[in-house]
């Protein structure tokens, strides 16, 4: 049987979910956009309104980007909630959950004037009932924390565990398992925060990693909108 391949015929997509909204992603989306590479970026609109900042453990000022300064940043790139205001759901009521999921729906739209479909989870912790608040929200998938260290593509859209998180030891190996891999509609769903490239001296890795991929034949750059797109439209999902 013939195997099923993304669009234009491409055996593999490739694609990053990272997540704040930082000032770290205009260095970030103009790394992507050198490479042709398309990333989900995973908001909270009230910690936006706010700036809100803190302290990384390397002592770095970590902010958030004002939505002024995001109006056009993310332009081919997907936007989707990270909920309000970041908050730990393990224990919340599900009026608490709607909120922080629906409100930050409505204020990316609002914003952005364009549809937001995705959700990505704050912290580690996910749960059968964030899924169906999820659902009743309108995201059309939900990506968790959680890493899989596998390159299937999402088994069940509402409990998406991506590939790697930059910050794991083996993301090298892994990305070039990912170019060579025969596995059916192989993808590789790198995750984190931009604000790590600067805390952990990354950006000269990532780059690489970026042009390695970049430079493979057979490679779809999809967001994680676009995957879930196209995993329903051939019927696997």
């Amino acid at each position: 049987m013939e195997k099923l391949k993304y669009p234009g015929g491409k055996a593999r997509a490739f694609t990053v979910s990272y997540d704040d909204g930082v000032t770290q992603d205009v260095r970030f989306v103009e790394l992507l956009n050198k490479y042709g590479i398309k990333g989900t970026f995973n908001l909270n609109s009230e910690l936006m309104r706010r700036e809100f900042e803190w302290v990384h453990e390397s002592g770095l000022v970590i902010k958030r980007l004002p939505p002024g300064a995001v109006l056009h940043l993310y332009d081919g790139h997907e936007v989707a909630s990270h909920s309000l205001t970041h908050p730990y759901f393990e224990g919340k009521p599900r009026e608490f959950i709607l909120h922080e999921m629906g409100k930050d729906r409505e204020n990316l739209r609002g914003l952005f004037d364009r549809e937001v479909s995705g959700f990505a989870a704050p912290f580690d912790y996910w749960s059968p009932e964030m899924a169906d608040a999820a659902r009743e929200c309108g995201f059309e998938y939900a990506r968790i924390s959680e890493m899989s260290l596998s390159y299937a593509p999402p088994e069940d859209l509402y409990h998406w565990r991506p590939g790697i998180f930059h910050l794991d030891e083996g993301l090298d190996s892994f990305v070039d398992g990912f170019l060579d891999t025969d596995t059916d509609l192989a993808l590789c769903q790198i995750v984190g925060h931009s604000y790590d490239l600067d805390a952990e001296n990354m950006w000269g890795r990532m780059e690489d990693i970026f042009r390695r991929v970049s430079a493979a034949p057979d490679v779809a750059f999809m967001t994680n909108i676009e995957i879930v797109r196209h995993l329903k439209s051939i019927g696997v999902r």
